[in-house]
């Protein structure tokens, strides 16, 4: 008997030691929002609660262990946060410069006492990750986008496969990637997941689609995608293009009973036009070589439209046209549109990428290309402007 619990002890020892040095359990992420030439967020959820942090140093050419790291955590006035969502934004980068880093946490073992928690070991999760600054006077702008991929995952996944990673300097996502949002867990399982080997090392633009305005958890979404703004409307800028992307909200009117008496989108647009009014004035959009504006629901108008459409056609267009935009990207409609200018009262062209293909853009400050794939890899559309 004491033999048997000799080795009783010795094996719960020898598992006990190995635990400690298991990495963290990542359940979904890392992925990247937010980036600027001096700053990026990293974002992740962890099975355990933890206090979590992430160690990053610029990539020099050597490996992880042969250089000193820096540490950053997600802080709220003054105090390292503790959970399973994480969140941690990075600033004082270089531009056009690639970091390293990897996400560090200590799982929580009690923290019932406020003056003394007790953390299990600390782990490091599995493996680096990459991640580029963006540059404003890069000499090109370089992404690939998808949309309306509804929940599948399948689909989603070999569409990105065939991305050139080594051309790419983000990901867009131009809206309903999933059907709705009744949980949080669920949004970023079905954005997230099947985009897992890439999403550490690669920008993710988030443009809103109707649907992920849908869901009990809904509410939730400014969390996943965080945002200059703190909106789902916001600019940025990478090399010659300066980005404005705009939300357009839900596409039926607000007193429409699929809403069940919760939707208030026409505020929400009155209060997006007049910073549209405003940001088309910053000298970063204005004096962009190109502009590019992202919207989920493209603007188009007519008696065969629906509200929401003829609404953005009427109201963001005309401020569009102003701001000298020299191309629309949308989504929402499953199939592939090119609206020419003028179709619609528009400028400007207008690309409707297809729910089946993923659309690959090359810009610099004389012409933008564009082409898209199906999920074979084939080429089905090539345009240039």
């Amino acid at each position: 008997m004491k033999k048997f619990l000799s080795i009783a002890i010795l094996a719960f020892l020898s598992i006990s030691a190995l635990a400690g040095t298991d990495p963290i359990k990542v359940v979904y992420g890392p992925w990247v929002q937010n980036v600027t030439e001096d700053s990026f967020t990293i974002l992740w959820t962890t099975k355990e609660k933890a206090l979590s942090w992430i160690e990053y140093s610029e990539d020099n050419g050597t490996t992880w262990y042969q250089r000193k790291h820096q540490t950053a955590y997600e802080t709220v006035t003054g105090r390292r946060m503790i959970g399973t969502f994480h969140s941690v934004t990075i600033s004082g980068l270089k531009k056009a410069t690639t970091y390293c880093y990897r996400i560090v946490g200590k799982p929580i073992a009690d923290d019932s006492n406020p003056y003394a928690v007790a953390y299990k070991a600390t782990r490091a999760a599995n493996g680096t990750h990459k991640i580029k600054t963006l540059d404003y006077s890069a000499p090109e702008c370089k992404f690939s986008m998808v949309n309306d991929m509804h929940f599948n995952d399948e689909k989603y996944a070999s569409l990105m496969a065939g991305m050139d990673k080594e051309n790419t300097d983000f990901i867009v996502l131009n809206g309903d990637i999933v059907s709705f949002s009744n949980y949080q867990d669920t949004l970023i399982k079905h954005t997230f997941g099947p985009i897992k080997d890439i999403a550490g090392d690669f920008p993710t633009i988030f443009a809103r689609g109707n649907h992920e305005t849908r869901g009990a958890e809904f509410y939730l979404l400014p969390k996943a995608f965080p945002t200059n703004t703190g909106e789902f409307y916001y600019t940025f800028r990478q090399g010659p293009v300066a980005f404005i992307v705009l939300d357009a909200g839900e596409d039926k009117p607000d007193s429409d009973p699929e809403y069940s008496d919760q939707a208030e989108f026409d505020n929400y647009r009155l209060k997006e036009l007049e910073w549209l009014k405003e940001i088309v004035k910053d000298p970063m959009i204005a004096g962009a070589p190109k502009k590019v504006c992202i919207i989920h629901i493209p603007t188009f108008k007519g008696p065969d439209k629906w509200y929401t459409q003829n609404w953005i056609a009427e109201n963001f267009t005309p401020l569009l046209n102003k701001a000298g935009i020299d191309l629309m990207l949308s989504a929402h409609h499953h199939k592939y549109i090119l609206a020419q200018p003028g179709e619609h009262g528009n400028d400007f062209p207008i690309v409707v990428n297809s729910s089946e293909e993923r659309m690959d853009v090359r810009a610099t400050k004389d012409r933008i290309e564009i082409k898209t794939y199906d999920v074979d890899g084939n080429l089905v559309h090539s345009i240039e402007y």
